[in-house]
């Protein structure tokens, strides 16, 4: 998603295993890991909304 301003930083904590498939799945989609973890941020909140 272009155009967005992203103004707040997000800091948690996640086993290596996770954050590999995470990196893996991002490679896969043509994303980087950032943007692949705001893309699943944007799914939760919509899906809760």
């Amino acid at each position: 998603m272009q155009g967005q301003v992203h103004n707040s930083w997000v800091k948690f904590r996640a086993n290596d295993a996770l954050v590999a498939q995470a990196a893996l799945k991002a490679r896969r989609e043509g994303m980087s890991l950032s943007e692949l973890m705001r893309h699943a941020l944007r799914k939760e909140v919509r899906e809760v909304a």
